[in-house]
């Protein structure tokens, strides 16, 4: 007897991608984490900006602070996504095939078989709410990190934006030497931009210490959900033994 399947549940299991062209929180990561530091290449005046404040680069050490491939990790939303789908659509394939086994075997193997074959899809059916969770923890994660390459890239701006306003500073100080005020003065005019720089990477380090501590947490969630999925898998229900018809 041959069974139609009601639904095609490998047709789930495709690639994710995340379109970069889309307004959408994982097409932002790729856009603004991965690149906003790409047009902030600091000239010989931002640079001498920065030397007067830091004693590193600021977009070298934000980039290694949040540094991941995150485009992937956004992606993975999208097959969990995929994989929830994928069991209920199984699910409804193993319900569809035993009812209409149902209706042609009847006695006790048939009985036992109904009720193993009803549970097992019920069992499938409950693990996408599994990946659903999943999926939504690794999207709040991928928002979040959004977020916070977005505040990253705004700080860093004004960082360098700064930084170009104490360089031109101190190279005029530096070329009006010889009246011996020039340099006094360009130090004072500076104080208060290094101030502010000092203060935006200060934010700018609490916002990656926020989304670090964001992070921990999802770790810790996806290792608890990952744990419920493998207690579901090893308590599938498995047949007493085979299965051989007297009239066979």
């Amino acid at each position: 007897m041959g069974f139609a399947d009601v639904a095609e549940p490998t047709g789930r299991l495709v690639a994710p991608k995340v379109d970069e062209d889309k307004e959408e929180p994982e097409a932002g990561v790729v856009k603004d984490l991965l690149s906003f530091g790409d047009v902030l290449s600091p000239s010989w005046v931002i640079s001498k900006g920065l030397e007067v404040a830091f004693d590193f680069n600021p977009v070298d050490e934000a980039k290694k602070l949040i540094a991941g491939d995150w485009a992937e990790y956004a992606q993975c939303a999208k097959a969990w996504k995929a994989m929830g789908d994928f069991c209920e659509d199984l699910a409804e394939n193993i319900k569809a095939g035993n009812t209409a086994l149902d209706k042609s075997w009847n006695g006790n193997a048939a009985d036992a078989a109904y009720i193993y074959f009803e549970t097992l899809s019920k069992d499938i059916a409950e693990m996408k709410d599994s990946f659903v969770d999943l999926k939504e923890n690794y999207e709040k994660t991928t928002e979040s990190v959004w977020n916070a390459a977005e505040a990253c890239g705004d700080l860093l701006q004004g960082i360098l934006d700064t930084a170009a306003i104490v360089g031109l500073t101190a190279l005029a100080g530096a070329s009006t030497s010889f009246t011996l005020f020039g340099p006094a003065i360009a130090a004072g005019a500076i104080a208060g931009e290094v101030v502010a720089m000092i203060n935006m990477w200060s934010k700018l380090t609490t916002v990656i210490s926020e989304l670090q501590t964001a992070i921990n947490g999802s770790v810790a969630l996806v290792s608890g959900i990952s744990s419920s999925i493998e207690n579901k898998a090893i308590k599938f229900p498995l047949p007493g033994k085979s299965y051989d018809s007297p009239v066979a």
